[in-house]
């Protein structure tokens, strides 16, 4: 039985948007990638891939008389909202890249709009699908009761006009920490600074209560080496996580209590326990994302990312940034 074969649009070919052009030309699922991009370096740019599938058109009416299905929107943040209403609104299931919207009322509005069109709108939270976080998904029961969380996102300088740092950069981890915990944030305390950027803070610091835990969450874009690293603490054990090497070390905690009859043996064991790395193909997670929002939009899959999670990771930034301006707690509230 051959697959079923949909046209897709992608609005926005930046460096982000060039990247779902790829993913999707390489899907066997897909017949046509249509781009919808006004800038000529951005289309040369796409050009020079030499992707087979892509067609550029010259406006949203010329893109929905080809029988498209779905959109991803890849288009500055500030944008999201105004661009994914009519998409939304032509009935086609739309994949928004993260943060899905500037503010939780406009999330909450394009929410209501895809329940009412009876499509699919779904927050490019990335991280979700990569393929280390998913497996240790499968691991978070052997840490026990989780009782601390830590992340670190260090992103080096760069000459794109980017968001502040809490909706660029902190917000994956925000949603991160929910996905892999189960459980909300509540409230945020938080600082940032505008180090090398003159538009927005490009350094942000914060701890968030979640429901019977704190998490540590930083993000900053001026550091010379870029880290992605997220650290889970439990009353069985821990987890390291390497976001950009796919990297995962889990470490249970020794049952039985040892003697050890020299120092260098108590140096090298206690409090160390047991590591395990376990085993899981490592892959593109932008590739599995939008293979997965292919198989929602074509009724395979259940989406692993919904709106109402978008919607509360814009809540947790935005409480976030408020935080950053007031200096006091602040409550997370979608």
């Amino acid at each position: 039985m051959k697959p079923m074969v949909t046209n897709v649009l992608v609005v926005g070919a930046g460096a982000m948007g060039r990247n779902h052009c790829r993913a999707y030309s390489h899907d066997s699922r897909v017949g046509h990638v249509f781009v919808l991009e006004p800038n000529d370096q951005s289309r040369s740019a796409l050009q020079a891939m030499g992707l087979e599938k892509v067609t550029f058109v010259d406006s949203l009416d010329d893109a929905l008389k080809q029988d498209v299905a779905a959109a991803s929107l890849v288009t500055p943040t500030e944008t999201h909202y105004d661009m994914a209403t009519p998409l939304l609104d032509a009935g086609l299931n739309v994949l928004v890249e993260k943060p899905i919207t500037a503010t939780v009322t406009e999330g909450k509005r394009l929410a209501a709009l895809a329940e009412k069109k009876g499509v699919l709108v779904m927050p490019g939270h990335i991280e979700r699908f990569n393929p280390a976080v998913r497996a240790l998904k499968k691991h978070m029961p052997d840490l026990g009761r989780i009782v601390y969380a830590s992340a670190h996102r260090f992103g080096i300088p760069t000459q794109r006009r980017l968001a502040d740092a809490f909706l660029d950069q902190a917000v994956h981890d925000m949603d991160v920490v929910s996905f892999l915990t189960g459980c909300k944030p509540l409230d945020i305390r938080a600082v940032s600074q505008r180090i090398l950027d003159a538009h927005a803070d490009d350094l942000c610091s914060s701890i968030v209560r979640y429901d019977g835990f704190y998490a540590s969450i930083e993000a900053n874009r001026v550091t010379p080496i870029k880290t992605r690293q997220l650290i889970v603490l439990g009353t069985k054990g821990s987890a390291h996580l390497d976001y950009i090497s796919q990297d995962l070390v889990v470490t249970h905690s020794e049952t039985t209590q040892n003697k050890y009859s020299t120092f260098d043996e108590i140096l090298m064991r206690v409090g160390r326990g047991t590591e395990v790395k376990p085993y899981f193909q490592k892959d593109e997670p932008l590739r599995l994302e939008l293979h997965h929002f292919l198989s929602c939009v074509l009724g395979e899959e259940k989406p692993l990312v919904t709106a109402e999670d978008g919607i509360m990771a814009v809540a947790a930034v935005a409480a976030g940034m408020k935080s950053a301006k007031s200096g006091t707690v602040e409550k997370i509230s979608a």
